[in-house]
C-alpha cells in the first residue's frame, strides 16, 4: 500500500536488470553452488539495499557488485585462514615479487623467491621455531592447492600454434595440449588477494614464526 504501481513496476525491473548482469548472476551461481545460503544471498542484498534514498530509489548494480566484492574479500580470508605454513610463505613470496614491480610470475620464480629468503633466514628461524626448506615437488604441491583455491589464477594467454584460446583457472592442473608447450610451472600466474590483506592473514595467525611474520610486513 502507499505505493505508486509505476514505480512499483520500474523498481521490479531495475532489480530484473540487477539480476541479469554476468557478475551477479556468476556470484550467485557460486553461492548455489558451494552451499545454497539463503542467508548469504540475503546479506547480499541487503548492504546494497541500505544504499538507497530519496535521491537513489532504484537498486544500483554498482552497489551489489560492491557488495559481492566485500563477500568474495570475506571468502578468500576465511580460505586463507586454514592454509598451511608452506603455502603460506608462497603466498608471500609472490607478495614479494608483486612488490619488487612483477605484475605476473611462474611457480620457478616463485619457489626461488621462496627458498632464497629460506636460505638466507634458515638458521634464525630454526633458532625462533621448527622450520625447514622443503623441496620443490612438495612446494608444487602447495602451489597448485593455491590455484584449486583460487587464491592463484593462471594468467590468460593467447594461443596461437591451435588458433587462439587462453589458459582457464584450472588449466595449470590440466594434462592438456597446451601442458607439453608450457610445463605447469611455467605457466604465469597472479595472486589474487592484495599485499595488505597477506600481512592481516600472517599477523591474525599465532603459527606463523617471527622470521616469517617479519618477511610479510
Amino acid at each position: 500500500d502507499g505505493v505508486a504501481e509505476g514505480f512499483a513496476q520500474q523498481f521490479n525491473a531495475q532489480v530484473d536488470e540487477v539480476l541479469a548482469a554476468e557478475s551477479v548472476a556468476r556470484h550467485m551461481e557460486q553461492i548455489f553452488d558451494f552451499g545454497k545460503d539463503a542467508r548469504q544471498l540475503l546479506n547480499l542484498f541487503v548492504a546494497a539495499a541500505c544504499q538507497l534514498s530519496a535521491q537513489v530509489q532504484f537498486l544500483q548494480l554498482a552497489c551489489v557488485e560492491a557488495s559481492i566484492a566485500r563477500d568474495v574479500a570475506s571468502a578468500k580470508m576465511q580460505v586463507l585462514s586454514s592454509v598451511s605454513l608452506l603455502e603460506l610463505s608462497l603466498i608471500i613470496s609472490m607478495k614479494s615479487l608483486v612488490q619488487s614491480g612483477s605484475s605476473k610470475y611462474n611457480f620457478e620464480m616463485v619457489y626461488n623467491e621462496y627458498k632464497t629468503f629460506m636460505s638466507r633466514h634458515l638458521l634464525v628461524a630454526s633458532a625462533g621455531g621448527a622450520m625447514k626448506v622443503y623441496k620443490k615437488p612438495v612446494a608444487l604441491k602447495a602451489f597448485e592447492t593455491l590455484v584449486e583455491l583460487e587464491i592463484v589464477r593462471p594468467v590468460a594467454t593467447s594461443v596461437a600454434a591451435d588458433g587462439g584460446g587462453s589458459y582457464g583457472r584450472n588449466d595449470l592442473l590440466a594434462g592438456s595440449a597446451q601442458a607439453a608447450r608450457a610445463p605447469k610451472e611455467y605457466r604465469m600466474v597472479q595472486l589474487m588477494i592484495e599485499p595488505g590483506q597477506v600481512v592481516e592473514l600472517v599477523l591474525d595467525r599465532v603459527d606463523v614464526p617471527a622470521v616469517i611474520r617479519r618477511w610479510a610486513q
